[in-house]
């Protein structure tokens, strides 16, 4: 009998509180309370590290969650057992007073009674019935209870279903509210870009014309000047010339003289200094509108953070930041390092996000041999440049003009003018390579000290061992997070952008901003012996 009490206690300790039933799977929490492995996964939303317990309202971490294998071993030993085991049969039960058979209920004591009990003084003015008749009239009652608390499980089951559906509702409605703010920034993003490039694009135009101009202006200076100076010479030698030879044509070269007249043209064009002017006034303009803008969302997002923070704890305040963070970053396409991280130290937090799939763009490209160093080995197919292990920086310079020296460096083949054209390049040699990837303005220089900077014409990344570093302004070195085997590079002539990205996964590394005088070429140079590039595709 008591190991049927003690096996009955037992199943009700390994019920969870959750869902009411055995223990399937179960695992103790950090604050020590046990569920259902199923039943404390869906606390809370799973995307988060904290759940909080069910009955003491802790905190724990999801990550603390660990099965409890005593009680696994419990819920199975209890599970085995036969059923009577924990249900025992009744047995006949003896008056504790009397030692007699108990035959009868008092309901106003709700005690069993012998024959001697219910004519005892104590029960003789007492209801007491049979215990089958008992049994019978407490049956039909609980028979009333079970149907009233059936008829409040169905009107809890059915506000369950309302309240989910409501709920569900409401995510809706979240979801589109996401879609809607993502799909109207994504268009101001979309204007604002278009605007940029409309606005460059006018820039570069003005900055060609006058360049077209300044040519002009030189080229017709110059030819005054060349005949300005051809008659002094006549003069300066007539005057030293015998009479005779003096006099004949004086007046011609007199009067040659006399009329000369400097014909100063127009320095900039007509009309593209009062176009700059009007690209300056709308620039103001829009550059006072996004002032403005700025100012008002920036008020605007203060009072709304302030009005939905409000009343919310600490700890959710905390975790909503960071995750608008996270969605915001995941947005983007690629994200340009910033100018004023240039010489920053913390460099290990440059975003790597993944960039549009830019094999749509990939260009062939080979190797322009007439440009080469002479001590680069180029294979046939014009795809691979090694750099010479008996390379001597002190060669002889190449006679060829197009020839770099004493820098080991090579272009691409074919230039690009327009466009967008993507190539990739693998670093293979000591230390894994060491070398400059980009491009170069087909003009640059080949002879000399070269500055491998922007202003130069170069736009470069430098890989050596561990390090890539974008080659910036001025000598600056721009320190990268990464160090990519494989280095792929998107031009945008169009848009002015040098792109480079590391081609075994296409997340981003380095944008250049750039303005491009004309034709430019793929442009590398080899820094170790040994070290070798291949282009693809």
């Amino acid at each position: 009998m008591a190991g049927q009490q003690l096996a009955s206690h037992l199943q009700d300790e390994v019920i969870c509180s959750i869902c009411m039933d055995t223990l399937q799977e179960p695992v103790t929490i950090h604050c020590g309370h046990t569920f259902c492995l199923r039943c404390i996964s869906q606390i809370g939303n799973s995307s988060d590290d904290l759940l909080r317990c069910p009955l003491c309202q802790h905190y724990v971490q999801r990550s603390t969650l660990r099965p409890n294998w005593l009680l696994v071993n419990l819920v199975e030993r209890i599970q085995a057992m036969d059923p009577s085991e924990i249900q025992p049969e009744e047995e006949e039960m003896k008056c504790s007073k009397h030692g007699e058979r108990l035959h009868y209920f008092c309901e106003q004591d709700g005690e069993f009674l012998c024959v001697v009990c219910r004519d005892s003084k104590d029960h003789r003015s007492h209801n007491a019935i049979l215990i089958e008749e008992a049994a019978q009239i407490y049956q039909r009652q609980i028979q009333s209870k079970m149907e009233v608390l059936l008829q409040k499980e169905k009107e809890i089951l059915l506000e369950k279903k309302r309240g989910e559906q409501k709920n569900e509702v409401f995510q809706t409605q979240v979801r589109l509210e996401k879609q809607r703010v993502e799909q109207h920034f994504q268009h101001l993003r979309q204007v604002l870009a278009k605007e940029e490039n409309f606005l460059l694009a006018r820039l570069r135009w003005l900055e060609m014309e006058g360049a077209k101009g300044k040519k002009f202006y030189s080229i017709s200076t110059e030819a005054q000047l060349n005949s300005l100076k051809k008659l002094i010479e006549s003069l300066t030698a007539k005057r030293q010339m015998q009479p005779r030879q003096l006099l004949k044509d004086i007046k011609t070269l007199l009067s040659r003289s006399e009329v000369f007249q400097f014909l100063n043209p127009t320095s900039v064009p007509e009309g593209l200094e009062k176009k700059l002017n009007e690209a300056k006034s709308s620039h103001n303009a829009i550059t006072e509108n996004l002032r403005k803008f700025k100012e008002n969302l920036q008020t605007e997002k203060k009072k709304d953070e302030a009005r939905f923070l409000k009343g919310m704890d600490e700890r959710d305040k905390k975790s909503l930041v960071p995750s608008a963070l996270l969605r915001a970053r995941s947005r983007a396409s690629y994200v340009e390092v910033p100018r004023d991280r240039i010489n920053s130290e913390d460099t290990g937090n440059f975003p790597l996000v993944q960039i549009g799939d830019p094999r749509s763009d990939l260009t062939a490209v080979t190797l322009d041999a007439a440009t080469a160093h002479p001590d680069l080995i180029l294979s046939p197919d014009l795809k691979t440049a090694m750099l010479h292990r008996g390379y001597q920086s002190d060669s002889t310079e190449p006679t060829n003009p197009e020839r770099f020296h004493p820098f080991c460096c090579v272009l691409g083949l074919p230039g690009f003018t327009s466009g967008r054209q993507a190539w990739e390049a693998e670093l293979q040699g000591p230390e894994g390579g060491a070398s400059l990837v980009g491009v170069a303005s087909e003009p640059v220089p080949r002879k000399g000290h070269l500055r491998m900077e922007p202003l130069s014409g170069f736009w470069a990344l430098r890989i050596f061992g561990p390090t890539c570093q974008a080659l910036a302004e001025h000598g600056t070195r721009v320190d990268l997070p990464v160090r990519p085997r494989k280095v792929g590079v998107l031009v945008d002539h169009n848009e002015g952008k040098v792109t480079f990205y590391d081609a075994t996964n296409n997340s981003h590394i380095y944008t250049f901003q750039a303005s491009f005088p004309g034709k430019i070429c793929p442009f590398f140079r080899l820094l170790l012996q040994g070290t070798q590039i291949t282009l693809s595709p």
